[in-house]
């Protein structure tokens, strides 16, 4: 008998993300440790564009222009993250939600396997992950829009990984609407925190390892957060195929016993019909060997 799934709590959630991740660990930490590599080297590039020295911090006040410089920066290197996070967010999606995925099913998943999958998998989700990290980063600049469309996109991945479906931003605001609350309670805490650690990079940016520090503990958040999103995409899903499967089960009962109603009102008319029948012989007889007599007499 499958297990009856029941609506966790936040809390829930966020344990079972870190236990998709403790899970996982072996195959996260390199991941993590590459793409926050590739981070740094992202900022490092920035900086080159802008003309400024990864050795001098453009934060200590100093130089009148320093306002001008940070925003020039920033913008900068949110235009070179759009770049590569539309390489790499699509493949990091998918090995989250496969393996999110196995450890919540209990299913053996082979590293082979994850990357036969992702590279079958990377061009359907391609497509519905770059409208939603476009929306989500722009809207980002205003914080407000961009947790509006975080909390609408959050379940793009795992919709745009495994299912067959050809809207799948419109399936995810869909499936979302139940979530809210506990979406915004994971969002805002997490768009607020890159908007520190955007600075802390900065701050950091002649240091190569504090700066793969900061991006590998912000990066292992998204992987998290990524969990947690899968973990409530998982109940949302399974809820409502459990729904699906009850109405189903009851209009298969009800008709069923529409079904039976109707063989029953069949036989009781056909007991009518053959008692009609009797009657009419009995009483034709009756009225045979009531002629007879009087022909008799």
């Amino acid at each position: 008998m499958t297990k009856k799934t029941t609506k966790r709590s936040f809390f829930q959630h966020l344990g079972q993300g870190f236990g998709i991740l403790l899970s996982n660990a072996l195959i996260f930490l390199p991941i993590i440790a590459i793409i926050a590599f590739i981070d740094s080297k992202v900022l490092h590039g920035a900086l080159a564009i802008n003309n400024l020295d990864p050795n001098q911090s453009i934060l200590n006040g100093s130089d009148p222009e320093a306002q001008s410089k940070l925003i020039a920066l920033a913008f900068t290197h949110m235009g070179l993250m759009l770049v590569t996070k539309s390489i790499i967010g699509p493949a990091l999606s998918i090995f989250v939600v496969i393996h999110a995925r196995a450890t919540i099913l209990k299913q053996e998943l082979s590293l082979g396997k994850a990357l036969q999958f992702l590279l079958k998998r990377y061009k359907t989700v391609f497509i519905p992950y770059l409208l939603a990290m476009l929306s989500i980063q722009i809207g980002s600049i205003i914080l407000i829009p961009g947790i509006f469309f975080m909390m609408q996109f959050a379940f793009v991945d795992s919709v745009a990984t495994l299912e067959q479906e050809k809207h799948v931003l419109s399936r995810s605001t869909r499936l979302t609407r139940t979530r809210r609350k506990t979406l915004v309670l994971l969002i805002v805490p997490y768009l607020l925190l890159g908007q520190g650690i955007q600075l802390m990079e900065f701050s950091y940016s002649s240091d190569l390892g504090s700066l793969m520090l900061i991006n590998m503990a912000y990066e292992g958040l998204l992987v998290l957060l990524l969990s947690v999103f899968y973990s409530l995409y998982h109940e949302r899903v399974s809820l409502i195929a459990e729904r699906k499967s009850r109405k189903a089960k009851a209009k298969e009962e009800a008709a069923k016993a529409k079904e039976k109603a109707a063989k029953e009102e069949a036989v009781k008319k056909d007991q009518a019909d053959k008692a009609a029948a009797n009657k009419a012989k009995r009483q034709e007889r009756a009225a045979k060997v009531e002629a007879a007599e009087k022909i008799a007499e």
